[in-house]
């Protein structure tokens, strides 16, 4: 639920997000709880497992614990979700009115809240005491005082406004006729409730069995963490970071997420570190075992003397890693910068983690902007601002509609600008009108690899690859790197409006729609039988050891060596990269630009012996002023037709080896350009 607030500059400034958005980060919230019913709502669902018509829930302590003796394990869901997440810094408790409070769908006023509200003061007396014996009128629910505005400071002491009520209705089609939805309002309630004013905050919610946590998850870290431009981890209402909608996990992850869990960036934004920890961002050192900083530039030295690290279970410790990566605003200084972020998942036992079919291991995952922690910012930005890289790598998929299958294909292996199994990828699906629009979404129910179904076994939920696979997590062997598939590359991104049929515009300011090279290589060495992971990161692996197809307006800044007999294709990508102005291409329409390789001044590329750059189907090589590339003896840049390398003044290609044009191929050069290798033309 988005909420807007006139602030002035003075609040702005002295946000902080580690102070909650709406509600505390830190200390013990207890929550007033009421159970409902609307009777004769014509969505009746009748009877369901843990509530049945006119009677409590079943276990009415599911969601939350009412209480917390020292030492004693969390039972309620919620309180054992937050109480994880922040360490035990966080407790979210609640009690529930005792009664069921019904209310006809005929005299039903909006939504119901005020109309439970107003029954409970008819049943009661001077105070309203709760099952577990809390008292309104003592202020067992009034333990904070909260300021005005977003990020505020919070004063543990009370101030006669219950903190929060939350009414879960059995059935209530005002709400919503699913079996599960519903609100968290993040404002201010003036309703006298016998000794109290008001409500800080309420919610309601629609919860047939009473036993699906996952809406009260999603809409409460909204209180948390702000408004609709804080949807991540699947799709969600606000304006969008990505044409797609990406999937993974996070707090305000949706329904088409991989996982429930919480991820580092949200535990970063809400200040949450484990107690031992003296950084936000850490791991340890494999040699002595200490604590080392890892929010990471490219480029650093590294603190502790090497290049490798030990990742603990990220539930258990925090550890995580996190790498800026380099040259998004080479071009503008108003590009937004993105992270890459690695976590150790172990799905240890009596904790909330990954689901069934996920594998113990690292899960990655790049950060788009929403950087500001405090000042101005920090609540700013759009949704969906991270993207999961999944082990699997990244495809041009082929869709079949009728069959709703995604087919993936070794031979289109996009690691660039492909979709993973992860993304629910945008394309032009209802109209066919060389548009595409918000909400032309493709969900696959299965898909085919090279031809074969894969085993049911793989995934979370059904056969959907978009709730997560054993596919996903990288593992011991496992790399992320120029010549891998998927490389920690920077993503394009494109701003898709919140109307889910406006018709699409221009990028805008902050996006990138560029794929910067660099050489970052992440390797996932070994798991110790405690669950940690050895991983190494190195800074200089520009070479590539293995083919690639690449995709994509790419960008050479370094230097990069192609390997001895390792061949670089440089193609058509077949993924929608914009949402309109298609191309046409072998008869189909591609939301692609034609794919180019441009060389920096200062840059160069080294083609070492019978290696090759192949350049197909429209695309460009580009050489500015001043880069350079390197052709070893029977080594050979081939321009295929339609496609053109330019060589710009003072550039220079050179060596033993040799360009091929194919007939129909073009070179463009000046007459500052240098060229001194052997040309042929077929």
């Amino acid at each position: 639920m988005l909420f807007f607030v006139l602030l002035s500059g003075r609040t702005v400034l002295s946000q902080d997000s580690r102070l909650g958005y709406w509600l505390p980060t830190k200390g013990t919230l207890r929550i007033f709880l009421v159970f409902a019913e609307v009777l004769n709502d014509p969505d009746e669902p009748g009877f369901t497992a843990g509530w049945a018509p006119g009677q409590l829930p079943r276990n009415p302590g599911y969601f939350f614990d009412h209480d917390l003796d020292p030492g004693e394990s969390r039972k309620g869901i919620m309180t054992k979700y937050y109480h994880q997440a922040s360490f035990g810094e966080f407790n979210v408790l609640a009690d529930y009115y005792p009664k069921l409070i019904s209310v006809d769908f005929n005299n039903l006023s909006g939504r119901g809240f005020r109309q439970v509200m107003d029954t409970i003061l008819q049943q009661t007396g001077e105070d309203v005491i709760t099952a577990n014996g809390y008292s309104v009128n003592a202020g067992d629910f009034d333990e904070f005082t909260l300021a005005y505005g977003h990020g505020s400071s919070k004063a543990i002491q009370p101030d006669s406004m219950i903190d929060m009520v939350m009414v879960i209705w059995r059935v209530n089609s005002k709400i919503t006729p699913s079996s599960s939805g519903g609100y968290c309002m993040p404002y201010r309630m003036n309703y006298p409730f016998k000794a109290m004013k008001g409500f800080m905050a309420y919610s309601y919610f629609v919860n047939e069995g009473a036993a699906n946590y996952v809406i009260l998850r999603h809409e409460f870290s909204h209180l948390l963490l702000g408004g609709n431009n804080f949807h991540t981890g699947g799709s969600g209402a606000g304006t969008k970071t990505f044409m797609s909608s990406a999937g993974g996990y996070a707090m305000l992850s949706s329904w088409d997420r991989s996982s429930q869990v919480y991820n580092a960036f949200d535990r970063r934004r809400l200040g949450w570190k484990h107690p031992e920890n003296q950084y936000q961002v850490s791991a340890r050192d494999p040699l002595t075992g200490k604590e080392i900083e890892t929010n990471l530039v490219y480029k650093q030295s590294f603190s502790h003397g090497h290049n490798e690290f030990i990742i603990r279970d990220f539930v258990n410790t925090g550890d995580a890693v996190r790498i800026e990566l380099p040259y998004l605003q080479e071009t503008s200084g108003t590009i937004n910068k993105q992270w890459l972020w690695l976590e150790n998942h172990q799905k240890l036992p009596g904790r909330l983690d990954h689901g069934k079919a996920h594998q113990k291991g690292i899960y990655a995952y790049i950060q788009v902007g929403k950087e500001a922690l405090s000042g101005r910012g920090t609540y700013g930005g759009n949704c969906n601002y991270t993207w999961p890289l999944s082990a699997m790598g990244n495809y041009d998929m082929v869709i079949d509609e009728a069959q709703e299958l995604y087919h993936v294909n070794d031979a289109l292996e996009n690691p660039f600008t492909g979709y993973n199994n992860l993304i629910l990828g945008a394309w032009d699906l209802k109209d066919r009108d060389g548009i595409i629009y918000r909400d032309e979404l493709f969900l696959a129910k299965n898909m085919k690899v090279n031809g074969e179904f894969l085993d049911s076994s793989k995934y979370s939920l059904d056969t959907y690859p978009l709730f997560g696979t054993a596919l996903d997590a990288f593992q011991s062997g496992d790399r992320i790197a120029i010549d891998q598939n998927p490389a920690a590359v920077p993503l394009p991104t494109y701003r898709t409006s919140s109307n889910r049929r406006a018709r699409p515009g221009e990028p805008s300011s902050n996006d990138n729609r560029i794929i910067h090279l660099n050489g970052i290589a992440i390797d996932v060495l070994d798991q110790f039988s405690d669950g940690s992971i050895r991983i190494r990161i190195s800074w200089d692996e520009n070479r590539l050891q293995s083919n690639v197809r690449w995709c994509g307006n790419i960008q050479l800044h370094e230097q990069l060596h192609i390997d001895k007999k390792i061949r670089l294709l440089l193609d058509q990508g077949l993924t929608p990269q914009k949402p309109k102005d298609p191309l046409e291409f072998q008869g189909e329409q591609v939301f692609a630009d034609f794919s180019s390789l441009v060389l920096q001044p200062g840059s160069k590329l080294v083609l070492e012996k019978k290696s090759r750059l192949v350049v197909d189907n429209g695309s460009t090589l580009t050489l500015l002023e001043g880069s350079e590339i390197e052709i070893a003896p029977r080594a050979s840049i081939i321009i295929h037709p339609s496609a053109k390398i330019q060589v710009g003044d003072n550039a220079i290609i050179k060596g033993r080896g040799k360009i091929i044009l194919e007939e129909g191929a073009r070179i463009e050069f000046t007459k500052e350009s240098h060229i001194d290798v052997k040309m042929k033309k077929f």
